[in-house]
């Protein structure tokens, strides 16, 4: 219920029309009982037409007769059928606009609220640290994000509508069986508390099997993710079949919860009915007795009994196979409120600091860092400075810490002790917009979007103007790739730019960067990876987007470094060196020893 009040409340908006279409759903309901009343009545009287005569009516249901009789008229049975049919063709028609009516207004309040948890869901998760993303795999967020938002829309459109009218409906029902008979209503109501313990038992362990079943086919989209990204290796290791046998499994052992789930759905329906059955037939028995033998009920009150009886064996039967739905619905909300309870955001403070410009000074001042509580720090004891217009490069072996640094400067991360200033700010307090406007960054594995050359330029600045883009194409020498292309600027670069080559990628992310026009520039390994020539293409791109610019370095061949205004040498999350390169050079620790066997293995 806790999982469900929290979905109610995103409907809270919505009240109004809920009421309407509860109010058309409750009218709809008594249209309908009241119809088979007058079928039952109907009947009765052709098989006992004396019934027809009640002058003082004792009992609520005698009166009841008495009304329906008196508006069928006294004329002959054939005028009396000929008004019921014109009475049931008004309640039917009736009926089912307003059923109509209350179903439309609930199916645009479920697809709406289904929308509106969508799209927060996405809000949330874009808005959670780095930290989460590291540890959450991404098949799973999309499993969550595709398939368990798909299963609450199916069970909530399916089920929200049936949760009102059905009971309602058997409500209905009840009154009118006691109306009729109380000693063999309260032999109908034991139906209900054992259906609804059936109910409940399967229902609970659907909802098991759902939480694992989400889990299992989250693995099967992982497979297909990993193989998919990955099909060079999977083609050049031969490993097809390695591959087809993991998804197989995976899809086995999915299948095999899900078809446990549709066995335990599929059993709601004949246990309901047979005991639904049970009670019908033994009804039927002694109803019949009552009738034929003592006389002590009249035919026309046991034909109305039973009709109804039968009738509300529906909505049971209906309210039973909606709660395994139902079930799978909150197994899928549980593993989405999962992630709206994570808290894992670096977000803005209440009055948080908009920085407008950089005049000064980045400090990292005793500055320490772990990814989580268990882990051992990542930075420890960070002391530096970067000052305006410097170019600071960071080098050191891969896990020393150095692409961490960058991540805190660009406040993807909190500092779990000390702080990190600029121009005096704490940037813990600082606005992140504004943060991070000041920075462009150009990382080692250049990250594209699968859309055109101009839009992947554009995402590092949505409002620059035709001007803006040439010049970015130009500094970053991508003016004969652009040229060479069918659809030039408008190609399409394919799944993280799958279609370019690893220079052009990289040309195209500074091209990103310098349309941003930042005041800060982050190169995280930006040629690392790249041959001789797309190095000399790529570096002369650099050069163009670090004139008049703060620059930090993150540097894997040091020969790209030597002029830099300061170099840090990173060892197991500390700074163990700092200075200019000849500095460094003539002291003869560690910055010496990795630039001689570098430049020995050149």
């Amino acid at each position: 219920m806790k999982i469900f009040k929290r979905l109610l409340r995103y409907a809270k908006s919505y009240r109004l029309i809920i009421s309407i279409s509860v109010l058309f759903s409750i009218i709809s309901v008594i249209l309908n009982s009241s119809s088979i009343w007058l079928i039952g009545t109907m009947l009765g009287n052709i098989m006992s037409p004396s019934n027809s005569q009640i002058l003082n009516p004792s009992n609520l249901n005698e009166y009841i007769n008495y009304l329906i009789y008196s508006f069928l008229g006294s004329e002959s049975p054939i005028e009396q059928l000929k008004n019921l049919c014109y009475l049931l063709l008004f309640i039917f028609i009736s009926k089912n606009i307003l059923f109509y009516i209350s179903k439309t207004i609930i199916s645009y309040v479920q697809n709406k609220v289904i929308t509106k948890i969508r799209i927060k869901l996405f809000e949330h998760t874009s808005k959670l640290s780095i930290s989460f993303f590291n540890n959450a795999k991404t098949a799973e967020l999309n499993s969550i994000m595709i398939s368990d938002i798909a299963n609450m829309r199916i069970a909530f459109s399916q089920s929200l509508q049936k949760i009102i009218v059905e009971p309602i409906s058997i409500l209905s029902f009840l009154v009118l069986l006691f109306i009729i008979n109380v000693k063999f209503t309260l032999i109908v109501l034991t139906i209900i508390p054992i259906c609804a313990y059936a109910s409940y038992m399967i229902g609970q362990s659907i909802r098991r099997k759902s939480k694992r079943s989400s889990h299992k086919i989250a693995s099967v989209m992982n497979i297909i993710k990993e193989t998919l990204n990955n099909i060079k290796i999977v083609k050049i290791f031969d490993n097809e079949f390695y591959q087809l046998n993991k998804f197989k499994k995976e899809n086995l052992e999915h299948f095999d919860l899900a078809f446990k789930q549709s066995k335990l759905s599929n059993l709601l329906t004949p246990i309901n009915e047979t005991i639904g059955l049970l009670v019908g037939i033994i009804l039927i028995w002694f109803g019949g007795l009552s009738v034929l033998d003592n006389q002590s009920m009249n035919p026309e009150d046991f034909i109305k009994f039973i009709l109804l009886l039968f009738a509300m064996m529906q909505p049971i039967r209906k309210l039973a196979n909606i709660n395994a739905l139902f079930q799978n619905g909150l197994a899928s909300s549980e593993r989405v409120f999962k992630i709206f309870d994570n808290d894992e955001i670096t977000s803005n403070f209440k009055n948080s600091y908009k920085i407008k410009k950089f005049n000064s000074e980045i400090l990292f001042d005793n500055v320490s860092f772990r990814y989580n509580n268990k882990s051992e720090y990542v930075l420890k004891n960070i002391n530096t400075k970067i000052r305006k217009g410097q170019t600071i490069a960071i080098v050191g072996k891969s896990g020393a810490g150095k692409s961490t640094f960058s991540d805190l400067i660009l406040k993807l991360y909190n500092p779990n002790k000390g702080k990190i200033t600029l121009d005096g700010i704490n940037i813990k307090h600082a606005d992140k917009t504004s943060l991070r406007n000041l920075f462009g960054v150009v990382t080692q594995t250049p990250i594209l979007f699968n859309e055109s050359i101009k839009n992947n330029i554009l995402f590092g600045n949505l409002n620059a103007t035709d001007d803006e883009i040439n010049k970015a194409i130009e500094s970053s020498n991508l003016i004969d790739l652009i040229k060479k292309l069918p659809e030039g600027i408008n190609t399409i670069v394919g799944e993280n730019g799958v279609k370019l080559s690893g220079g052009e990628k990289q040309r195209l992310s500074i091209a990103r960067a310098i349309i941003k026009n930042p005041q800060i520039m982050i190169l995280d390994e930006a040629t690392a990876s790249l041959d001789s020539e797309s190095e000399k293409l790529v570096h002369k791109a650099i050069d163009n987007v670090i004139r008049n610019k703060t620059v930090i370095i993150i540097a894997h061949r040091l020969s790209t470094i030597i002029n830099s205004d300061k170099i840090l040498v990173f060892d197991n999350g500390e700074i163990i060196e700092s200075g200019k390169h000849e500095i460094l050079i003539e002291s003869n620790n560690k910055y010496k020893k990795l630039y001689d066997l570098q430049f020995n293995n050149e």
